[in-house]
């Protein structure tokens, strides 16, 4: 994307006032520690897949599923989610903390 901006002439990427900001995120089944049955009990707990990566309480989500589990979705949250890069076949995965 920068190297795209440079070549229109702009040292910054423009971004419209009214353009929501942008949110990374992960799905809950490439969370280490989220398996099945933990994905089965958040999802029972919270609603949605969307409510436990943005809105539950990390306490309540430490509680269903697990401290690692709630740890990796906290930093998902706050943008400090470490990502292992893949390479030679294999795809990048979510770093356990």
């Amino acid at each position: 994307i920068e190297q795209l901006a440079a070549q229109a002439g702009r040292e910054k990427p423009f971004v419209p006032e009214n353009r929501p900001p942008y949110v990374y995120q992960v799905p809950l089944e490439f969370i280490p520690g989220v398996g099945k049955r933990a994905m089965d009990k958040l999802l029972a707990r919270f609603g949605t897949e969307m409510q436990i990566l943005h809105d539950a309480p990390i306490t309540d989500i430490a509680e269903t599923a697990g401290e690692a589990a709630a740890e990796v979705i906290a930093a998902s949250r706050t943008g400090k989610l470490v990502l292992q890069a893949g390479g030679g076949g294999r795809y990048g995965r979510v770093a356990k903390p």
